[in-house]
């Protein structure tokens, strides 16, 4: 493995310098244009606003895009796909945990057998160019993009909106091959990764290299020495990581799914509770469901041209002026009259929304949250709208079968947001799952179109209270060290307790197998900030803002922490299985690429005070 501390910062500095330093400089995607290779263009501001396409789009005329399956190239041993190389035999390697005799030595609290219930599926993956219909069909404009793009076995071609499909024991190798002029990486949200899979922004894959991404698929450990199945996760996503650039890259189109599987899920589903297909969507390893989708949120400004607008110019955070789901501006899905899990991911970098369903007259549709992040709650609840920050998800389950064929429901943001800022109000008013009387704005993301329900297939019934996955939480008694972090402005930057992220030090230490709790705080006056924790969930147990427990939806696991402007909330947090380090930052990809990100570095001896990362693999 290439253990060098090599840093490309060159190349990332040379980008701030042109885009971030202009005064009037804008950044034109580009991308596909060879002539241009994907420079960021400085245009003057009073040339481009008049090119900006408006909102005023065609609505409804297109079927929403589905994310689709990433096959494995090879199960059980390495594919001809991998063309001769070894696991590991690439320029950035592969985690020493693939290594049987680093787990022994390290892990051994997991036994032997738990990392290799099923045999190892291999994957193949790229970053590259690649050109989509964003815009609706009818106005004929394509969009340049970057994409991370699954690879179909034996060289059949790519996908450009993939999602892998993992398996609790199985372990998964995603090979990933970086086919842009600039460094990337992978961080997938909600797993429990090893630190050089994990993501860290400081973790490259080099322009040409290659990286192999071991996700072992193991659960934590239980203080009785059991898999902790509260922990096993379901939707998870994956986007570019790299330092400085995240922002830029996720606006590219850098962005994917993962759906997690276990016996307690799978046997949900054929037990009929969950939306699927008995016999189909509980067997892997495609886990086919037509009733259950990720519906991936994303703004972004776009040229007369079609061609993708990113300000350069601000690092408050990117707002666009036309939201797409699935990659698809303003799309139609036809729905049976049953029950439907969708999966509600935000994937701006700091666009928020309080999603609600309404009919065509503005009514409210009350729907199932079923999960939040990448987790399932104890226990199915009844809603009217979440609130959903940039890198979070919620888990919904829609029940058309109220509804007859032709009915016509909407996905509305009922979220004002004009500013890289944050919404408007407040967190403690937006934060409710409760729609009160007609909101004073609405903003309609997408369309169901409701037909007969096809009769083969039984209807899910999970209902109020139904119970999903076991929820336990983190006590008073089991917290091993309690620490402060404080998110602020600072010389035009974004920093955390006064300073700026380093990834030479490490600023929180925990002891490996412990729990700890942290504080934290937003001192940034009006700005919003959505925290998002590496390495395992997290829970909240008190809003110091209010003086009260948080929701039930907050207290259950998550791995984004909502902030709201001077708000201050306590979480709880078990660091298990891996060593550090990890990173937390906020989740508006602006404000982490300009500096509010800290590394933790969980070790066999934890400090309280901040240390060198006790390993590195950039």
């Amino acid at each position: 493995m290439n253990n060098d501390h090599r840093s490309p910062s060159t190349n990332r500095r040379d980008f701030l310098k042109k885009g971030f330093g202009a005064v009037a400089g804008t950044s034109l995607f580009s991308i596909g244009n060879p002539s241009r290779a994907d420079v960021p263009l400085d245009i003057p501001s009073s040339t481009f606003k008049g090119a900006i396409l408006n909102s005023a789009v065609p609505r409804w005329t297109d079927e929403m895009p589905r994310h689709q399956w990433v096959p494995p190239c090879g199960t059980g041993s390495e594919p001809a796909d991998y063309k001769g190389v070894g696991v590991g035999d690439v320029f950035h390697g592969v985690a020493p945990e693939w290594n049987l005799d680093v787990r022994r030595k390290d892990i051994p609290q997991i036994p032997e057998e738990e990392w290799s219930k099923f045999p190892t599926q291999y994957y193949g993956m790229c970053a590259e160019t690649a050109s989509m219909k964003i815009l609706p069909t009818k106005m004929g404009l394509n969009t340049p993009l970057w994409r991370w793009c699954g690879k179909k076995p034996g060289g059949a071609g790519n996908i450009l909106l993939p999602e892998f499909r993992f398996r609790i024991g199985q372990p998964a190798l995603v090979r990933i091959n970086n086919e842009l002029p600039e460094e990337t990486g992978v961080h997938m949200h909600g797993g429990h990764w090893p630190s050089h899979s994990d993501g860290h922004a400081s973790f490259f894959i080099l322009p040409g290299e290659t990286r192999d991404y071991y996700y072992p698929n193991v659960l934590p450990r239980t203080e009785k020495g059991e898999a902790d199945v509260s922990e096993s996760p379901s939707s998870m996503w994956f986007h570019d990581h790299a330092q400085d650039m995240t922002a830029v890259h996720v606006a590219r189109g850098m962005v994917g799914t993962c759906k997690g599987f276990d016996d307690l899920e799978l046997a949900l589903i054929k037990r009929g509770v969950l939306p699927g297909i008995r016999g189909l969507s509980d067997v892997g390893p495609e886990y086919r469901n037509p009733y259950d989708e990720y519906l991936s949120f994303t703004d972004r400004v776009f040229t007369q041209t079609g061609e993708a607008w990113y300000d350069s110019n601000s690092h408050n955070g990117y707002i666009g002026n036309i939201e797409t789901v699935n990659g698809c501006a303003y799309p139609k899905m036809t729905v049976e009259a049953r029950k439907y899990r969708f999966r509600l991911h935000g994937a701006s970098t700091a666009r928020w929304r309080r999603i609600r369903v309404a009919d065509a007259s503005g009514a409210t549709i009350n729907f199932l949250h079923i999960g939040h992040d990448a987790w399932l709650f104890d226990r199915a609840q009844n809603s009217q709208c979440v609130l959903i920050s940039p890198g979070a998800r919620s888990d919904i389950i829609i029940d058309f079968s109220k509804f007859q064929p032709g009915t016509q429901l909407f996905i509305e943001n009922i979220l004002e947001q004009d500013k890289g800022v944050g919404p408007r109000g407040t967190l403690e008013s937006e934060n409710g799952d409760v729609v009160r009387g007609k909101p004073a704005f609405t903003h309609q993301l997408m369309r169901f179109d409701v037909v007969a329900r096809n009769l083969a297939h039984a209807d899910a019934s999970i209902a109020v209270n139904t119970a999903l996955r076991p929820h336990v939480k983190i006590l008073d008694s089991e917290i091993a060290a309690r620490r402060t972090f404080k998110f602020e402005r600072k010389n035009g930057a974004w920093a955390m307790n006064g300073g700026f992220y380093d990834e030479h030090v490490a600023n929180a230490c925990p002891t490996l197998g412990s729990a700890e709790e942290w504080t934290l705080t937003n001192s940034s006056g009006g700005w919003w900030h959505p925290i998002h924790i590496h390495l395992e969930s997290h829970q909240q147990v008190m809003n110091l803002t209010t003086g009260k427990v948080p929701p039930y939806y907050d207290t259950q696991k998550q791995d984004v922490c909502k902030l709201g402007p001077n708000s201050s909330i306590t979480v709880r947090m078990k660091f298990r299985t891996f060593k550090g380090p990890f990173v937390f930052h906020c989740h508006n990809n602006e404000h982490e690429d300009f500096e509010m990100m800290n590394q933790f570095d969980p070790r066999a001896v934890g400090s309280l005070t901040p240390q060198p990362p006790q390993q590195f693999f950039p």
